[in-house]
């Protein structure tokens, strides 16, 4: 008998279908015989009904909003399905949805059967958290050691409004190498796996067979760090005529004359993190002044004249130096560069890092107003997020299973954070955790 499952993303369908992890469950789950999977964003999810398995990947926190909505419109509708919720959420901490879904996988697909047993509600030992059964730290998590080229999705779905635009999603590897205190990719992906070169080539290949795109997005933690990044450039060039190819992260210190000439990059995007040397090297972001510079000279020498440099604020030993540092050093880049972007946001002790513990700081909104009004006189524009949303993103992912009745009740996260501020419960969940 068909499976027929629904798979959501919890947001819009720009974000949706820019998702690597959508297309990957989406190939997966069509490879058994008897599974019949469609795709489902928040602008089509009220179309299902009478499914045997629904499955919402959780890839940001503030979007348990959307997820809460979303599984309590659809139980009634789907009395029989089983609610599965994956993606690095739930191997961090899934805690604020406890009660809304029957299972969470902890871990990565590839190479078991680990969904196709949950679609038939077979028991699963390893990889799978079930709130009303099991510990969530006695979960050990799944991964595959080595990645199968049949795993990958050769054909994709694209669309213009993605966030690469149309473009095949070719993933160079999972984990990242490098030691950043506050990265919690680092942790739940590893160790870090990067697939071989004759598989990359002839995903590559197929992909634009099966994908007719004219751009590939090179998907990893850290493009720069595949051994072999420059000779797969190459032969992607060589694949098809005026294809462009748009790395999804490049740290500064792998930046190389050859990389970039082939990248085409008309942007040259960095991630200092922070200003000063001397809290780079505390957060173990390892870039130094030098790497920096180099990469920029490399991008001033091929022609790229716009600059994108990512900040975060709040960090564990910031001082008010390291401060004048992010100033100094924007200002300092654009006196070389046409135009120069910077973003800044505050950092968010997330679960599964060095600095899990440590307090949110709520005085980052101010800071992030004293950069941006000190750069507008260089003319540098200074982007952030939203900072309640980053307040509310603190909580989510530091969470319990009480937060969530607290969620469906406040729906929206405006509400849901003066509740919190109302009843004395926000600095629970801000400060440092002892």
């Amino acid at each position: 008998m068909i499976k027929n499952v629904a798979l959501i993303f919890p947001n819009k369908f720009k974000g949706g279908i820019s998702s690597l992890a959508m297309q990957i469950l989406h190939h997966h789950l069509n490879s058994y015989n008897d599974v019949n999977c469609d795709m489902y964003f928040m602008e089509n999810y009220k179309d299902i009904k009478n499914k045997d398995a629904i499955i919402i990947t959780l890839q940001y926190e503030n979007d348990y909003f959307n997820v809460i909505n979303i599984i309590n419109n659809l139980k009634p509708r789907n009395p029989n399905a089983i609610f599965i919720g994956g993606g690095p959420c739930a191997m961090a901490n899934p805690m604020p949805l406890n009660n809304y879904f029957d299972a969470f996988v902890v871990g990565e697909i590839e190479g078991t059967n680990i969904m196709y047993d949950l679609i038939n509600k077979e028991p699963v030992e390893n990889g799978v958290y079930y709130p009303k059964l099991n510990d969530f730290d006695t979960v050990k998590r799944i991964y595959p050691k080595l990645f199968d080229i049949q795993d990958y999705p050769l054909c994709q779905f694209t669309h213009p409004s993605g966030a690469y635009g149309e473009a095949f999603l070719l993933e160079l590897g999972r984990g990242c190498p490098r030691r950043c205190k506050f990265c919690m990719a680092k942790n739940i992906y590893r160790p870090p796996r990067f697939k071989k070169i004759e598989d990359l080539k002839y995903i590559a290949e197929e992909g634009l067979k099966h994908t007719p795109v004219n751009k590939i997005a090179l998907i990893s933690p850290s493009v720069g760090d595949y051994k072999y990044i420059v000779d797969l450039c190459h032969h992607i060039k060589d694949i098809k005529e005026n294809i462009s190819i748009s790395p999804s992260s490049l740290r500064a210190d792998t930046i190389t004359e050859e990389l970039l000439k082939i990248l085409d990059l008309k942007t040259l995007t960095i991630a200092p993190e922070a200003g000063s040397e001397s809290l780079r090297k505390f957060i173990k972001k390892d870039i130094s002044e030098d790497d920096i510079f180099n990469a920029l000279n490399i991008a001033k020498d091929n022609r790229i004249d716009k600059v994108k440099l990512y900040y975060m604020v709040g960090l564990p030993n910031e001082t008010e130096e390291d401060i004048e540092e992010i100033i100094k050093l924007s200002q300092i880049v654009k006196k070389d560069f046409r135009k120069v972007e910077v973003s800044v946001n505050p950092f968010i002790p997330k679960p599964k890092t060095e600095f899990e513990n440590e307090p949110f700081d709520l005085n980052s909104k101010n800071t992030i107003k004293y950069i941006e009004k000190s750069l507008k006189k260089s003319n540098i524009k200074v982007s952030y997020e939203n900072f309640n949303s980053m307040i509310v993103q603190c909580v989510l992912c530091r969470g319990d299973s009480d937060l969530g009745e607290i969620i469906e009740q406040y729906n929206k996260p405006v509400q849901f954070l003066k509740y919190l501020k109302k009843e004395e419960f926000l600095n629970n969940y801000l400060e440092r955790i002892e």
